[in-house]
């Protein structure tokens, strides 16, 4: 009788890993601005703000946008996301928030051109590619999942990146917003 008992709460979902993080960390305080601005283009129109963007996954979530503004002659909208996934109870189901992170994880890799992951100086390995034409970088640590895209320039805008520039672009804003923490 004991045994079918834990093997319901198994499948229920309450042994599952305890969740590490309760909220997003501010993610305009983990990426580098000033690197991010350069990829913006550092012009006159330069906006960098906070948003939230919660109910685009079902989780909390936060993102800091570092873009050139309205009237640039170059540059590339810069996007760093953090977003957490807590565990729910639901009756007596338990969805587990590391498995949800593992799960968007996955499920928002990158295409791959083939070439080989890239690895952070620290020796992480985040998922990295290009998606719709942006670089995008994604690194999950518990039920965290930190991520950055750098897009393609707007139709107005001079490109001064080509796609595998911004995959190494959004790469290195990555690894340097990871790397502080844990």
């Amino acid at each position: 009788m004991a045994a079918a008992g834990f093997g319901g709460a198994y499948y229920f979902g309450w042994f599952g890993p305890e969740d590490v993080h309760a909220s997003p960390p501010g993610p305009c305080e983990l990426l580098d601005t000033d690197a991010a601005s350069e990829i913006a283009g550092n012009g006159e129109g330069l906006e960098v703000y906070e948003a939230d963007h919660s109910y685009a996954y079902g989780a909390e979530g936060l993102e800091c946008v570092v873009t050139p503004g309205y009237g640039a002659a170059s540059g590339h909208e810069v996007d760093l996301r953090t977003t957490v996934f807590t565990s729910q109870v639901d009756g007596i189901r338990k969805d587990n928030g590391t498995e949800a992170a593992t799960s968007y994880f996955y499920d928002s890799r990158p295409e791959s051109d083939g070439s080989e992951s890239a690895t952070c100086p620290d020796g992480r390995l985040p998922l990295s590619g290009a998606a719709n034409g942006s670089g995008h970088a994604l690194y999950r640590m518990d039920n965290l999942v930190v991520e950055v895209e750098v897009l393609p320039a707007a139709a107005e805008t001079e490109e001064t990146l080509g796609e595998t520039d911004r995959v190494q672009a959004a790469v290195d804003l990555l690894c340097d917003a990871v790397s502080g923490m844990e």
